[in-house]
C-alpha cells in the first residue's frame, strides 16, 4: 500500500487559496477585522492577515506599505457612501433617505472591530468623520435648502444647526439606548421632530 502524506504539522501556516481581485482584496479586508478582534490593534500584523486570509504576503505589500494603511482602507470599504443616497424631492423621504445613510454607518462603527481601529489610529477617526459626519450634515442642509425653495417648510428654517438635529439624536440613541435605534426611530425622529419644527406654522 502507498504511504500516506504526513499530517499538516498544527503550527504550519495555512495553504494559500488562489483569488484575485475582488475576491481577494475581500478576504484581505475581512482578516483584518478578524485581527483586531483577536489579537487587537497592537498585535495586528501584515504576516498576520496574510495567514488569516489565506494569502500569500506578496499581495498585501505590493498594495500597503504597513497595517496602517492597509486598515484605513478596509475601514474606508466597509463604510456606506454618500454617493449612494437617492434622494426624491420629497421632503420627509429625503430627510429619512440621509439619516438612514447615518445609521447604517452607526451601525457599521459600533462594531467591535472598528472601534478598535478607531481608539488607535487617528486616521481612521478623521476619515469615518470625512465619509460620513461631515457629509451627512452636507446632504441634510441641502435637503431643508431645497425644501426651503420649494416652499415646503418655513422662511429661515434651513440652517445648519437645524440640519444637525436629526444626526445629533442618533448618536445620543445610539450612545444611551443602542438596542433601540432602529428605523422606527429614525421614522419618529422625522415625523414627531424634524417636521413639526420646520413646518411653516411652527
Amino acid at each position: 500500500m502507498p504511504t500516506p502524506p504526513p499530517a499538516p504539522r498544527p503550527d504550519a501556516a495555512p495553504v494559500p487559496t488562489r483569488r484575485r481581485g475582488r475576491a481577494l482584496e475581500e478576504a484581505i479586508y475581512q482578516a483584518v477585522f478578524d485581527q483586531l478582534l483577536e489579537v487587537g490593534y497592537a498585535g495586528l500584523t501584515m504576516d498576520g492577515v496574510a495567514n488569516a486570509a489565506r494569502t500569500g504576503k506578496a499581495p498585501l505589500y505590493r498594495r500597503w506599505a504597513d497595517k496602517e494603511a492597509l486598515i484605513l482602507d478596509a475601514l474606508r470599504d466597509r463604510m456606506p457612501s454618500a454617493a449612494e443616497v437617492v434622494r426624491t424631492g420629497v421632503l420627509r423621504d429625503d430627510l429619512l433617505a440621509v439619516l438612514r445613510f447615518f445609521y447604517s454607518a452607526c451601525k457599521l462603527t459600533s462594531d467591535a472591530a472598528l472601534q478598535i481601529a478607531k481608539q488607535n489610529h487617528d486616521a481612521a477617526h478623521e476619515m469615518m468623520r470625512e465619509r460620513v459626519s461631515l457629509p451627512t450634515r452636507a446632504m441634510l442642509l441641502e435637503v431643508l435648502q431645497e425644501a426651503e425653495a420649494r416652499g415646503d417648510i418655513r422662511p429661515g428654517a434651513a440652517t445648519p444647526l437645524a440640519a444637525r438635529v436629526g444626526p445629533s439624536m442618533v448618536i445620543y440613541q445610539n450612545l444611551t439606548a443602542p438596542g433601540e435605534l432602529d428605523d422606527a426611530f429614525l421614522v419618529s425622529v422625522v415625523d414627531e421632530v424634524l417636521l413639526p419644527m420646520l413646518r411653516k406654522d411652527a
